[in-house]
């Protein structure tokens, strides 16, 4: 009998990892009001409501208010598509949202290019070298961009007032091929997965319009293995109802190959998640 029979393919990979060294990276910016957003749109605002003292006791609490594309963030596929069935930000299937990464890295023809559109033989190339890009995996596009954060012109290539941007994204072709492939979620470190001068995001409609992801504005990358080889991503999505999407915190966890990170928390996280699924396949 095959005891990991009926346990999905990412509590296996989890499975598999528990006792093994674990880093664990966060590829998110934080919310805050030096956010660069999207011109004409809310901008990030923390109200403080309590921050002292009260009856003798500490108490802090604020209120928020801000895009829901804002900082390092989720595109539910309603975003861009309508169709019976469509993910909303509260409705992507949890397995949806852990998965095998793929990390793409392009930096040099972006540096040479700030429109530069990705291209099908950009991701032929790198599955030459690292694998075909699984079914069900999430793949991230790694321009070198976390390096302009919290700098409006240096992210977007225009000044505020502009109304065209010049920043790298997909191009047509390579949205066709990641769809395909079979894909969870197609992710980018600029603000959006089609390119900053489009007037028409092909990308957007064609991966939304079958019900794949996009993680926007994902930080660096740097310190993840090459092409994300053996790196399992987390997407930490705000459930909002009826939401086209949310911040979200973003994490990667591989093997510590170095031996030389503490791990402990990613191997008792692993420890929980076997227990969590023995018992899964026990009672179900």
């Amino acid at each position: 009998m095959n005891l990991l029979q009926g346990i999905p393919t990412y509590l296996v990979l989890l499975i598999a990892s528990v006792g093994c060294k674990q880093v664990l990276i966060d590829l998110s910016h934080s919310l805050n009001s030096d956010v660069p957003i999207y011109p004409n749109n809310q901008e990030f605002e923390l109200s403080v409501v309590v921050n002292g003292t009260v009856n003798g006791k500490w108490l802090s609490y604020n209120n928020i208010l801000f895009y829901e594309h804002t900082s390092t963030h989720l595109d539910a596929p309603s975003h861009f598509a309508s169709f019976d069935g469509v993910y909303y930000a509260a409705t992507i299937p949890v397995e949806r949202l852990v998965g095998p990464l793929s990390v793409i890295n392009l930096e040099e023809k972006s540096d040479k290019d700030r429109d530069y559109r990705v291209t099908a033989d950009d991701i032929t190339s790198y599955e030459k070298e690292f694998g075909k890009i699984p079914k069900g995996g999430i793949v991230i596009f790694d321009f070198g961009w976390s390096k302009y954060w919290n700098d409006f012109e240096g992210i977007y290539g225009a000044a505020r007032n502009d109304t065209t941007f010049h920043f790298p994204g997909l191009g047509i072709d390579a949205a066709e091929v990641l769809a395909d492939r079979g894909v969870y979620g197609v992710g980018i470190d600029t603000p959006s997965v089609d390119y900053g001068a489009s007037q028409d995001y092909p990308a957007h409609y064609h991966l939304h319009g079958r019900n794949i992801y996009h993680l926007e504005n994902v930080g660096s990358m740097s310190a993840l293995p090459k092409g994300g080889k053996g790196v399992t991503l987390f997407v930490g999505a705000m459930k909002i109802d009826s939401g086209s999407g949310g911040p979200v915190r973003l994490i990667a966890m591989f093997d510590d190959e170095e031996g030389g990170i503490s791990t402990g928390t990613a191997t008792g996280y692993g420890i929980y998640l076997l227990t969590t699924a023995v018992v899964c396949v026990i009672i179900g």
